[in-house]
């Protein structure tokens, strides 16, 4: 298992969808850090926009992640209402077929 799907195993990485365009790296490092060390932080970039307008966060210990959560999920966040959620573990084995046919 990589470190990735361990973490999310463990429920120390969180979504944080809705973000403003002007959010940077720093800002959310600033931010969602005083609930505890952050071990990575994904800003994922887009295409004409400096993100995609989403990142997930990676702590160090579940209760961080937790605690960030509650803090932030579904309240004003540089000037939008965000979703902030621990990242649910991927079960199974991919997509399904196209049955009979």
């Amino acid at each position: 298992m990589n470190a990735s799907a361990r973490a999310d195993d463990e429920g120390r990485k969180i979504f944080i969808g809705g973000l403003s365009f002007d959010c940077r790296e720093d800002d959310l490092r600033a931010d969602f850090g005083k609930f505890g060390e952050l071990e990575d932080v994904q800003l994922p970039m887009g295409g004409d926009k400096p993100h995609k307008g989403f990142a997930f966060l990676t702590y160090c210990k579940a209760e961080s992640a937790t605690d960030a959560t509650k803090e932030h999920h579904q309240r004003n966040y540089m000037g939008r209402e965000i979703t902030c959620k621990i990242v649910e573990p991927r079960r199974g084995g991919g997509g399904g077929g196209g049955g009979d046919r």
